[in-house]
Order: C-alpha cells, then structure tokens, then sequence
C-alpha cells in the first residue's frame, strides 16, 4: 500500500513480533440471563471515576476533541507485513466508529511509531515539526513526557465552527479577530467544535516485546481516536482497558474491552460541541448495555 507520509521521520530498525492473536469476546447473549440491576448501580461510581481519570479534559469552555476527517494510517519502525496487520486492524477500528478511511494514496494523518527512545523522538519532533504542538499549552506538552516511559501520544487539534467550517480572520480596529461563521447562531448551544487534524503514537521499543500486535494496534486507535491517558497500577481499579497495556501486572485484555469500547462508541455517538461532563454519563450508558463494538465484535 503506498502512502503519502507527511512527516519527516526517519525509519528505525524492523522489531519481530509474533503474529495476531485472534481474539473471540464473549458476549452476554445467554437464553434467560438474569441482570442484577444492583450490581450495574454498585459499578457505576467505579466506570465514572475510571472515565474521570482517562479522560484528557478540554479547556475551559472547548468540547471534546474528535477525529471527523478520514484517517489516513501510516505505521514506521516495524517490519512491513507487521506493519499492515496494524494498519488493517487500527482502520477496521475506525470503521467501527463510524469515522472514514483514506485509500491508497492517502496523505498519513494517524502515526504509528517504534523507536529506540520516544521521549527524544517527541522533543526532536517539537524542533522539527512545530505545527504538531502549535495548540498545545507548555503544559500539555509536558504532559507528554511525564506517561510510563513507554508511549507518547498526542493530538494535532484545530477549532472549528459547530457545522466544520474553518474560522475566518478579519482586521477590526487595526487587530485581527477570529471570526466564527456559521449559518446560525444560538444563546443555548455551543457554537465550536475541536477537530483532530493529527495523531501520533510513538512506541518505545524497549516495551513492546510480549505484546501481540492485536495489542498494539487497539492500543494505538484508543489514543489515536481519543484524547485519552493510560490508567497506572496507582490509579482506581475498574473495568480492564487496553490502557493497561504498559503495566507491568499483566492485567491488560487481548484488545480493546467492553469498557474500551463504551467509551470510544460514547465519544462519538456525542454532540460535536459535547463537553468532558456528557462523556461520563455516555460512556456509563453504553457499558450497561454490554460494551460491544459497534459492529459486532
């Protein structure tokens, strides 16, 4: 599949990983199952503080950020044959949600990376391609740094008008404005939204061997589609969650889980000018009903 790389990286070493796993979830579809609605009312605090602690919360004032244009996956630092197996599987993610595909050809927005030292490739990236951190706050980027050593990941973010329309600039007053155009205006709804322009995960090496690449693949589209933080050994218990991944007590599931699912199904079934608040309640809503893929996985 050739693609159009918009980045200037350079590619490390091929790593060898086994192939991936297939997994078959369980589903809850038993003749007669008797749901305990008190045992869902006993979980609730626990998905909502777990949705809490994930959930990188917006600026004051800005929606939740989502991917709406097409994701164009470009995965480097990995064997080819590797590499595609996660390209397939991160874009069959991306289907689930209903969030479209580039084709071939397609100008790579969603970066997938394997390199000797991610830390320095993040700092590297910040000299050499600023446009990647231009919305990013000092202290958002140092967020980046401060993960489990084993990944970073961030998110290229442009606002927009609640339809998708870009901004328009105009000098009044000898200053220039921002002006947002819409078609129409409201006192009740907000009139923004945040867009994804582009993802990047960077893998440390160091950390990926005894990891599938069904693995790796669901852990990149959960931060490549989300604006989400992994969820430490020190953080609340709750439901598994491929965020787990890097913990070193193994209790990370083979793919995206039910509560994985809940949340990214939540994310973009919401409002695009939704805030971090209505994520909590969302993502509660569709845990009860079973957590499953959108399409049936």
């Amino acid at each position: 599949m050739t693609r159009k790389f918009c980045l200037l990286l350079a590619a490390t070493a091929a790593i060898a990983l086994p192939p991936m796993q297939a997994v078959a979830q369980e589903k809850a579809d038993t003749p007669g199952e008797i749901v305990v609605s008190g045992v869902l009312d006993e979980e609730q605090p626990v998905v909502n503080q777990v949705t809490r602690t994930i959930t990188q919360r917006p600026r004051t004032g800005k929606p939740l950020s989502r991917q709406y244009a097409q994701v164009c996956v470009g995965v480097f630092g990995m064997a080819p044959e590797y590499a595609q197996v996660i390209i397939t599987r991160v874009e069959a993610n991306a289907r689930a949600l209903d969030i479209p595909v580039g084709g071939d050809g397609c100008q790579v927005n969603t970066l997938i990376g394997f390199v000797k030292d991610s830390k320095a490739e993040v700092v590297k990236l910040r000299k050499e391609q600023p446009w990647l951190f231009s919305t990013m706050l000092d202290y958002q980027y140092e967020r980046i740094l401060k993960g489990n050593g084993a990944v970073q990941a961030w998110h290229a973010t442009m606002v927009k008008g609640a339809n998708g329309k870009e901004f328009a600039s105009a000098v009044i007053a000898g200053r220039e404005v921002v002006i947002n155009k819409q078609f129409s205006a409201s006192n009740i709804a907000d009139q923004v939204r945040v867009d994804m322009e582009g993802s990047i995960v960077l893998f440390d090496t160091a950390f990926v061997p005894g990891k599938t690449l069904q693995q790796l693949a669901d852990y990149a589209s959960m931060r490549s589609f989300a604006s989400v933080l992994d969820l430490s050994e020190g953080d609340p218990a709750g439901p598994p969650t491929i965020l787990t991944l890097f913990n070193k007590d193994g209790s990370a599931p083979d793919g995206l889980s039910p509560y994985d699912w809940s949340y990214l199904t939540a994310l973009y079934k919401l409002p695009a000018t939704a805030s971090g608040d209505a994520l909590i309640d969302a993502t509660w809503s569709e845990y009860r009903k079973g957590g499953i893929a959108p399409d049936g996985r």
